[in-house]
């Protein structure tokens, strides 16, 4: 409750949101394809490929990382496991003062959610993976919090929280928005979110 219908992205992908219950489920990655079917992932009319300001996936060092992280004969599945194992174990997880920026952060090796975040996106997008980040929240240590991840095209979009190392991320991930330019909207929200956990498995 306390979120107009509408405001935020709740219901589509592994979320359905039904009579104010909201039901999240774990993506199956047994089935993904070893190669991406480039027009399926495109298909409503989004690469999710492109550089931008702040995921520089066309910038040399970006491109160069990446390449030394995965191998080419790599499955897309294991490509970016290894992409959310390498920013989970080599970026420091602590917040900066700065917009985040993924070729900084690759730079620093240093950032919070949202530095993690743009960083893997850049990442998987110099590797052909089609990537967007993610916000919401996420359970930890008894309390839901602001937190932000990513979502990979892997034959199907896949959740991926490279801060905690997860690919699926786990079901406590509670996505509002999808997009870097989304995120200013939850700042108004986050304090009028109430939750009530039903169950879980």
């Amino acid at each position: 409750g306390g979120i107009e219908n509408g405001e935020i992205f709740l219901n589509g992908g592994r979320q359905s949101l039904k009579d104010n219950i909201l039901t999240i489920r774990k993506e199956s990655v047994s089935n993904l394809p070893s190669s991406i079917k480039r027009e399926k992932a495109f298909a409503d009319g989004e690469t999710y490929l492109e550089s931008t300001p702040f995921i520089q996936s066309d910038h040399p060092e970006i491109q160069a990382k990446g390449r030394e992280i995965v191998s080419t004969d790599d499955p897309a599945f294991v490509k970016a496991k290894k992409l959310v194992a390498w920013v989970h174990r080599n970026i420091q997880k602590r917040p900066v003062l700065s917009v985040p920026n993924a070729l900084e952060t690759l730079q620093n090796r240093v950032g919070d959610c949202n530095e993690h975040a743009v960083l893997l996106a850049a990442l998987a997008r110099a590797l052909d993976i089609p990537a967007q980040v993610e916000a919401g929240l996420v359970y930890q240590k008894g309390r839901f919090y602001y937190h932000a991840w990513n979502v990979l095209y892997l034959g199907a979009w896949i959740t991926a929280d490279s801060v905690m190392g997860q690919l699926p991320a786990d079901v406590t991930h509670i996505r509002f928005v999808r997009g870097t330019e989304r995120q200013i909207d939850l700042v108004r929200r986050i304090g009028r979110v109430r939750l009530e956990i039903l169950a879980a498995q």
